[in-house]
């Protein structure tokens, strides 16, 4: 009894110990998965936030341009004029 005991519970303790590390590893990945989905989701909403601005500078620039030409060419015509 005393020999089963001395064989079967060191065994026991291993098996207990290796399900427990898979357990843990198994939590790990899905916080590392977690982490993943929230950063990347992040990162999704800034790169749509940065694309909004970078949108509405582009038509404020195209804004200036076309009132630039515009008065560009009101300062050509009053030159002609002369």
């Amino acid at each position: 009894m005393q020999l089963y005991l001395a064989i079967g519970l060191p065994v026991f303790a291993f098996l207990v110990n290796i399900a427990a590390g898979i357990v843990q590893t198994t939590s790990l990945h899905a916080r590392i998965a977690s982490v993943e989905n929230n950063m990347n989701a992040r990162f999704a909403s800034m790169e749509t936030n940065i694309n909004v601005r970078f949108a509405s500078v582009e038509s404020r620039i195209a804004s200036l341009e076309w009132r630039f030409d515009t008065l560009i060419g009101k300062v050509i015509e009053i030159d002609k004029r002369r």
